[in-house]
C-alpha cells in the first residue's frame, strides 16, 4: 500500500512539474502575441501616415509636375523606411520564435528526464 501512494505521489510531483513548464511556456507565448500585436498596431500606424501624407500632396495646390516630383521623392522615403522596419521585424520575430522553440524544448526535455528519473526509481524500489 505504501508503495502505491509514493509511485502515486512521484507521479503528480512530475505532473506538477510539468504543469508549471507549460504555463510558462503559455505566458511566454501571450507575451509574444502581444509584441506582434504592438508591431502591428505601429505598422498600421506608419500606413495611414503614409496615405494622410500622399492624400495632402495630391490635394495641395500645385503644379502637376511639382507633384509628381513630390511624390516619387516621398514614395522612395516611405519606401526606404518601410524596408527597414520590416527588416527589424523580422528578426525579431525570428529571434522571438527561436526563443520560444527553445524553452519548449527545454521544458520537454526536462519532463522527459525526471519521467525517466522517476520510472528509475520505482524500479529500483521494486527491486
Amino acid at each position: 500500500m505504501w508503495n502505491n501512494l509514493i509511485k502515486i505521489g512521484g507521479t503528480a510531483m512530475i505532473l506538477n512539474e510539468l504543469v508549471k513548464k507549460a504555463s510558462q511556456i503559455k505566458q511566454s507565448q501571450e507575451n509574444a502575441v502581444r509584441r506582434t500585436r504592438t508591431k502591428n498596431i505601429a505598422i498600421g500606424a506608419g500606413i495611414g501616415t503614409f496615405i494622410g501624407v500622399a492624400a495632402g500632396i495630391l490635394f495641395a495646390p500645385k503644379t502637376g509636375k511639382e507633384t509628381r516630383q513630390q511624390i516619387v521623392e516621398e514614395t522612395g522615403k516611405v519606401a526606404k523606411s518601410v524596408k527597414k522596419n520590416m527588416d527589424a521585424v523580422k528578426t525579431k520575430i525570428a529571434d522571438s520564435a527561436k526563443e520560444t522553440g527553445s524553452k519548449l524544448h527545454e521544458a520537454g526535455a526536462q519532463g522527459v528526464d525526471a519521467a525517466k528519473e522517476s520510472l528509475k526509481e520505482k524500479e529500483d524500489k521494486q527491486i
